[in-house]
């Protein structure tokens, strides 16, 4: 969706990506966007691998991916793999979609949002998901329950402009202080042509997932 919403002397900003546009086909998430590769929104990229797998040996079938998927779901109680693609955030708007990033260490050094043309005044929010968060404040069949400093959860996104790159750390959690709201990100490298998210914590053990919404950004002209 693109919008203009900014009064000041500057340009308007002309990107906003908040997804509410996205129609989703299973009426919950959607991690899979074909051939394709990605998913596109305007003039932003996301990509995503989905694949599905056959095991021959014990004739099973099955789903993989990594990556960025649509979702609109917002269970904050449910721990496991089941509630995979619910934000972690208390009181947010049951109607509100976003993006869910999957980051597979094993399969790539980052997953990545592209931009057709450059941007600069980028902002987005980022939030934990409901699986990685409960597993941390609670603990489960494989990650401890996150207690004092030693524990953490950390988001780091790079901003790839000519410029250079721009690195931009969140820790989501620290101890047992685990993020329950939209925290915003601004990045201030100008003419940004890609983000490139990746996850680190503490616990191996620990689902290395996160969210994203309401990406703002102007074009460079």
């Amino acid at each position: 969706m693109f919008v203009s919403c900014n009064k000041d002397d500057e340009d308007p900003y002309d990107v906003l990506v908040d997804f509410q546009d996205v129609v989703i086909p299973n009426g919950n998430y959607n991690n899979d966007a074909g051939s394709a590769g990605f998913f596109e929104n305007g003039i932003a990229s996301f990509q995503n691998s989905y694949e599905l797998v056959h095991d021959a040996e014990y004739d099973y079938s099955y789903t993989y991916w990594y990556g960025f998927a649509y979702s609109k779901m917002h269970d904050v109680e449910t721990p496991g793999f089941e509630n995979e693609f619910s934000a972690y955030v208390i009181n947010d708007s049951q109607d509100n979609q976003f993006m869910v990033g999957y980051f597979a260490s094993w399969e790539t050094a980052s997953i990545d949002i592209t931009f057709s043309k450059p941007v600069k005044d980028l902002s987005f929010d980022v939030a934990n998901t409901t699986w990685a968060a409960l597993a941390m404040k609670d603990g489960d069949d494989f990650t401890e329950k996150f207690t004092d400093e030693s524990d953490w959860f950390k988001l780091t996104i790079k901003a790839i402009s000519t410029d250079g790159t721009e690195t931009i750390t969140v820790f989501m959690a620290e101890g047992d202080m685990i993020t329950n709201m939209w925290n915003p990100i601004q990045v201030q490298s100008t003419n940004v042509s890609k983000l490139e998210f990746s996850i680190e914590t503490s616990d191996d053990g620990v689902p290395t997932y996160f969210c994203i919404d309401n990406i703002k950004a102007r074009t460079v002209k």
